[in-house]
């Protein structure tokens, strides 16, 4: 007797032709040079940005704990002088999709500079899960930081970066980010097909008969050899 296909690989057939999404090339999607004389005054900067069409962004700002400080040509600031991590200290960069559109990313690139009195301690994190996980290894002078886990994947809504520094051993010890780029895709969101569920409904609903064995009702005063 022929052995039925199970439910989840009638799915997987139906699924196969219309799940599979291509995407473009990793290209650079925001990222900037950082020229000028005294960027690190303006909280955020933009001049200069390089942006994809279909995403806005922040432009590279400074959070609440740092002050900006003068120096041509790199985003700098001063008063990372704690022993360690204050929340406030820190570089950000929001990027947020347009309507319908998703971002994919692969990595974020930065190089920098601290002064002699500068922090000595860094850390990446993002809003992903609230500024609580680690990523990457940064470092004063720079970093490349892979950005492909799964939670980077498929971005619709305002995702913002966080660059942390701490362990300055002066209040006027100086950290700058002199360019930085994201890296990664953005595309259109996959909308659902009818295809796609009708091929849920379908594997879900015959799954359910499968599994049900037809018994033939014995007619009511009808008993079997042994009369039982």
């Amino acid at each position: 007797m022929a052995k039925c296909l199970p439910a989840f690989m009638l799915a997987v057939m139906f699924f196969s032709p219309v799940v599979q999404i291509a995407h473009g090339s990793v290209v650079e999607i925001f990222g900037n040079d950082i020229t000028g004389t005294n960027p690190g005054l303006s909280n955020p900067f933009t001049t200069g940005q390089t942006v994809d069409g279909s995403i806005t962004v922040s432009g590279i700002g400074r959070g609440s704990g740092v002050n900006g400080a003068s120096a041509n040509d790199r985003y700098n600031a001063n008063s990372w002088n704690t022993v360690s991590l204050d929340t406030n200290a820190y570089f950000t960069f929001t990027l947020t999709p347009n309507a319908g559109q998703q971002i994919d990313f692969f990595d974020f690139t930065y190089t920098g500079q601290a002064s002699g009195t500068g922090p000595t301690s860094f850390i990446f994190r993002s809003s992903i899960d609230g500024f609580t996980s680690n990523l990457g290894g940064p470092l004063a002078t720079g970093a490349t930081i892979s950005l492909t886990d799964a939670s980077f994947q498929s971005i619709t809504s305002a995702i913002e970066f966080r660059l942390y520094g701490f362990g300055a051993t002066s209040s006027a010890g100086t950290f700058s980010v002199n360019d930085f780029a994201f890296q990664g895709t953005v595309s259109a969101v996959p909308e659902p097909t009818s295809l796609l569920l009708f091929g849920m409904a379908f594997a879900s609903g015959l799954g359910f008969k499968l599994s049900r064995r037809k018994v033939a009702p014995v007619p009511s005063g009808e008993f079997d050899q042994d009369g039982l």
